[in-house]
This record gives structure tokens, C-alpha cells and sequence, in this order.
């Protein structure tokens, strides 16, 4: 075999391999197969959430043809709420932060990520942070079945830490 035969031979083997690193790394997402749609609601201002504290949940968003599980960290000190969403590979899927009544979102596309952030921030509103100036309602398990939406989200608390 000449060097150019090789070389050439070389060349499409290092092309396939970087194809291959990207498919690969693109797999850490999720592909949606189906879209939920924003689903209005109220949330409570972070005024009216006591304490600052870190959970950690395990989320599974279900419908009918969709189960996307991702992991949500939230952190709230002081004012602000902060949500990141993981993908199950650690990929960063979005963050919300709430300050106030006031939020900013950064996310994948719709493409990937199936359920707008801030319907997972106004589950986790209607869950956790139920009443008011109360203590966050404690929960290891708990299920919201959005029917107006046509999806349920269920929480699993793997950590939940006050923050000193």
C-alpha cells in the first residue's frame, strides 16, 4: 500500500470518528417525540417563600406518548429561586430564576426538551410552596397530574438541605 492510499484511507477514518464523538455527545440529550404546551398559573412571589435552602429531585415528566426524566436542582437564598434541570447524562437542560414574581429562563429547544421550564417551576410551585409564608411543604414523593394539560410530574426528593 503507498503513502497516499494511507493517507487517504487515514483521513476518512479520523472524519468517521469525529462524526461518530459528535453523534455521541449529542445522545446526552433527550430527543422529544412529543411537546407539552405552556400551562399558565399562578407563582408565589420568593417574598413568600421562607428559609433558603438546596433540593434535589428526581423528575419525571409523563403523557401519553412521553416519559422525559431529568433531575432538578433548586436552590433558594434569599430572594431569588434558581432551578437548573439535568439531563439523566448531567447535560444542562435549563435554568429558571425567580426573583419576586419576576423570571428568567435560559433552555434547550423545544426539540429537546419537552415541557417548558416554567411549567416545572409552576408544578414545583403548586407542591412545595402550596400556602403562603409557610414552611415548605415536605415531601420524598409526590405526583401533580396537570389534566388541563395533559401531563403528570412526579417529584422525587433525593436531598433536601437547608442552606446555613
Amino acid at each position: 500500500m503507498n503513502s497516499r492510499a494511507r493517507s487517504g484511507w487515514e483521513t476518512r477514518l479520523l472524519a468517521t470518528s469525529i462524526l461518530l464523538s459528535f453523534a455521541s455527545a449529542c445522545s446526552g440529550f433527550p430527543h422529544a417525540s412529543r411537546s407539552i404546551g405552556n400551562c399558565p398559573a399562578e407563582i408565589r412571589s420568593t417574598d413568600e417563600i421562607p428559609g433558603d435552602f438546596t433540593i434535589r429531585h428526581r423528575v419525571t415528566v409523563s403523557a401519553e406518548d412521553l416519559d422525559f426524566p431529568f433531575e432538578l436542582i433548586v436552590q433558594k437564598k434569599g430572594r431569588e429561586l434558581v432551578l437548573v434541570g439535568l439531563s439523566p447524562f448531567g447535560t444542562k437542560l435549563f435554568t429558571v430564576i425567580q426573583t419576586g414574581i419576576e423570571t428568567d429562563v435560559d433552555a434547550l429547544p423545544r426539540a429537546v426538551l419537552p415541557i417548558p421550564p416554567l411549567n416545572v417551576l409552576r408544578d414545583l410551585h403548586r407542591l412545595r410552596f402550596p400556602v403562603p409564608n409557610a414552611p415548605m411543604t415536605d415531601l420524598d414523593r409526590a405526583v401533580f397530574d396537570n389534566a388541563g394539560c395533559r401531563y403528570s410530574i412526579l417529584f422525587e426528593t433525593m436531598r433536601n438541605e437547608p442552606l446555613l
